[in-house]
């Protein structure tokens, strides 16, 4: 066939009317209150959480006026789908999150392209079926020894109890070190170190590292005291030089399949600074506010306290209990709707790419606010109701997946999800089942910092069940 035939067919299917249309290219319509010349900054920096609140009120995509930055808050689960799942090769971790570097290094959370995909994949081992029943003892045995120090009466910031248990966990089960006697040292430089991010990505003004802002010199102050127990955990891991049945054991045997390379300590405490901050701060926070919920809904609490009772009596719980137990896991699953500790997920665009019939130009930003499409009163009857029958599976199963999506979506869907579903449901059920907890607070304000906290921690007094 000659080449104009060639030219001549291609424009034939080109204009046939059963050829896929062109996408239709929408504008995105701006939040309104913006400022001159500023925009959304000031409400950007101020209240993030009520932001994101009148955004998705506004529209299911709202473009953000901050300054010279196209910015684009995601309220649509099926657009959520577009960015994370079907076009995610388009895009990259937005530009926010390297505010984590110093912290987080190149490891699993912030890698890109063929790094992310090496590292996950070495890392894969460590969350293989075959070692879950082994982490289920040390959650069940540090949960225990939590309890056993509450003595009856006790007054305490639950916030605080969960990450110095959640902590012990990550330290055994992940780095098979004892760290709770570094409980205050990881909290107080987490804390550092997120507060430090908010300050750098809410500041119109973006500075190398290598300045000496305050906010930078509170992120290298964590990094230090984070780095000395890391690096240490890393040698003492290198001188057992066997499987100890943890993570860092997976990571120091791991070797390339194609060049036979191993990491080296820098690649180590890249991603052993990533499991420590996603396997501890966020399954913490969960469980802060599960007990929160529970403290607000007392009928939930009985209704799963009849579950505790009737299928683990007084005996110690094991993982094959958990699938007699829907109401457990329902408390937990219902309460990260509501309380997603990864309540955003930035991307930013690497090509011009379509979304939802609009048409973002490369470089654009676009913030996938999962709080606000697991609140959508369109989505979830009663949106703000505490129903753990929610999460039962017959509805699950007829609900659309992604408008529920406490783990993100996609290839970068959170490596640890089974691990920390299986941690939650075993605290909650272990600690409901030995202590009582009474939440002091009936309304607790979310602090939006890297992850969901409970604004000044929750007041709680606790003791051993009788």
């Amino acid at each position: 066939m000659s080449k104009r035939s060639h030219s001549v067919l291609e424009m034939a299917n080109t204009t046939s009317p059963f050829a896929d249309p062109a996408p239709v290219v929408h504008s995105v319509p701006a939040l309104p209150g913006a400022l001159p010349l500023i925009g959304d900054v000031l409400r950007f920096r101020s209240d993030r959480l009520a932001l994101h609140e009148e955004a998705a009120r506004f529209a299911p995509i709202t473009r953000l006026k901050l300054l010279n930055i196209p910015v684009y808050i995601v309220t649509d689960a099926d657009a959520a789908k577009e960015i994370l799942v079907d076009n995610a090769d388009k895009f990259l971790k937005a530009a926010g999150i390297q505010q984590l570097a110093p912290v987080l290094g190149n490891g699993l959370l912030n890698a890109e392209g063929e790094v992310h995909k090496k590292h996950r994949k070495l890392l894969a081992p460590a969350f293989a079926p075959k070692r879950m029943n082994a982490y289920a003892e040390v959650m069940i045995e540090e949960t225990r020894t939590q309890v056993a120090s509450w003595t009856p009466g006790r007054r305490v910031d639950l916030s605080h109890e969960m990450m110095e248990l959640t902590l012990a966990i990550a330290g055994k089960t992940m780095f098979g070190a004892d760290v709770r006697k570094n409980a205050h040292t990881v909290g107080e430089a987490l804390d550092l170190a997120m507060r430090a991010v908010i300050t750098g990505i809410t500041s119109p003004f973006q500075l190398d590292y290598k300045w000496p802002l305050p906010r930078h010199l509170q992120m290298r102050k964590a990094v230090k005291m984070l780095d000395e127990i890391v690096y240490k955990m890393i040698a003492d891991g290198r001188k057992a030089g066997t499987d100890r049945g943890d993570v860092l054991s997976v990571l120091l045997q791991a070797r390339d399949e194609e060049d036979g390379s191993v990491l080296d300590d820098r690649q180590i405490r890249d991603e052993v600074m990533t499991l420590l901050l996603a396997g501890h701060e966020t399954t913490a926070n969960a469980l802060t506010w599960t007990f929160y919920e529970l403290g607000k809904n007392p009928a939930a609490l009985a209704k799963l306290e009849e579950e505790i009772s009737r299928v683990i009596g007084d005996r110690q719980i094991t993982p094959d209990d958990l699938q007699k137990m829907p109401y457990n896991l329902g408390v937990i699953e219902e309460t990260m709707r509501l309380h997603p500790p990864a309540y955003l997920i930035g991307r930013q665009a690497s090509e011009d790419v379509v979304i939802a019939g609009h048409k973002f130009p490369r470089r654009s930003i676009l913030l996938v606010n999962t709080r606000g499409i697991q609140r959508r009163s369109d989505y979830w009857p009663a949106p703000l109701a505490f129903r753990p029958e929610r999460m039962f599976a017959d509805q699950k199963k007829a609900r659309p997946r992604h408008q529920y999506m406490p783990f993100g979506a996609g290839p970068r869907v959170c490596i640890g999800s089974h691990f920390a579903l299986l941690e939650a449901q075993l605290l909650l059920a272990t600690m409901n089942q030995r202590a009582k907890v009474k939440t002091l607070a009936t309304h607790v304000e979310a602090e939006p910092l890297v992850t969901l906290r409970p604004r000044g921690g929750l007041p709680a007094i606790v003791g051993p069940k009788s």
